[in-house]
């Protein structure tokens, strides 16, 4: 039997309930709702920092490598929740442009990460366009929804942590 030989009612129900199933998925998606706010946000911090040809999520593994000597390209993934081939693909352009550089270990020994002068300059450089877009980033969701981000962000790091 399929929905057409159900007769019309019938049909309409089904297609109800198939909306009211979407609507109730719609509304209450994480997933769909963070994912949304991603692209809205990558979208205002790279547009700020363009100017210096960086985009959000380089200047965000160039930040760390700077917080953090003595990295690996697997600590970086790690950190920030990213798949290796990603991080990668982005360790990748920043030692092209000159901002990141891998120190050699000794044998057998993962290589480290460092911020090169120039990934230090760029750091500086991006201060300002940064602070802009977390300007824009308030004036575009609210203050109280950009601490709810924070907050968000901050308890899943210290769960994290307990692990």
């Amino acid at each position: 039997m399929n929905e057409g030989d159900l007769g019309s009612d019938a049909g309409s129900e089904v297609n109800a309930a198939n909306a009211e199933v979407a609507r109730e998925i719609l509304r209450g998606c994480v997933f769909s709702r963070t994912r949304m706010l991603n692209r809205v946000l990558s979208r205002l911090f790279d547009d700020s920092l363009a100017p210096l040809g960086v985009r959000g999520n380089q200047l965000t593994v160039l930040a760390l490598l700077g917080a953090m000597e003595g990295l690996r390209a697997a600590d970086v993934a790690t950190y920030l929740e990213m798949d290796k081939s990603t991080v990668s693909r982005g360790l990748a352009l920043l030692r092209a442009r000159g901002w990141v550089k891998e120190s050699r270990g000794p044998t057998g020994t993962p290589r480290c990460l460092a911020v090169t002068t120039e990934g230090r300059a760029l750091l500086q450089e991006t201060l300002p366009l940064w602070r802009s877009a977390v300007d824009g980033a308030r004036e575009t969701l609210g203050e109280e929804s950009v601490h709810a981000l924070e907050g968000a962000a901050d308890s899943f790091l210290r769960l994290r942590a307990r692990r």
